[in-house]
């Protein structure tokens, strides 16, 4: 840790903040996480409060796998509490997964798709009913400007919620 000057108090959490500088780092890609441990880790144990880093996403994905997210600092309390109840109502077993409705368009679609590992996401309907499931595959070849409904795929292997 450096600082930019010689801090005559303690600090406090409202006191530090990460400082943008260059690195020798072409591309975020190119950045190994994995833990020099047997377990292979790959994500951090602590994600930092930067709004261009931490929002509820990363949040959610950092508690589901065991690491701590903090939110910016500088977000109104009222969005830190809704954005808290988010993440905890998010299921923990499961990835949370980004939905559309089915007038919605690939071009719409094609934007979120990478937001995922899986690159899928689910056309509901207004109460929430999954009607179907669009995968980057689907949208290749598709007008940017055509419906969810006209690309999704129907045929959905399911299992019963028993079961899970």
């Amino acid at each position: 840790m450096r600082f930019l000057n010689t801090p005559v108090t303690d600090l406090t959490y409202d006191d530090a903040f990460l400082v943008p500088s260059s690195s020798a780092t072409s591309s975020r890609f190119d950045v190994d996480l994995a833990a020099p441990d047997p377990t292979g880790s790959t994500i951090p144990l602590v994600a930092a409060n930067m709004t261009a880093v931490t929002g509820k996403r990363m949040v959610e994905s950092m508690a589901r796998r065991g690491g701590l997210a903090v939110l910016p600092q500088d977000l109104p309390l009222e969005v830190v509490a809704r954005e808290t109840d988010w993440v905890k109502a998010r299921p923990l077993r499961f990835l949370s997964a980004r939905t559309f409705r089915a007038e919605d368009t690939v071009h719409d679609a094609r934007a979120r798709l990478g937001e995922y590992a899986h690159g899928s996401v689910l056309v509901v309907d207004d109460d929430g009913r999954l009607l179907g499931l669009v995968q980057e595959p689907d949208c290749q070849e598709a007008d940017s400007g055509a419906s969810l409904r006209s690309v999704m795929r129907t045929d959905l292997p399911a299992i019963p919620e028993q079961d899970l």
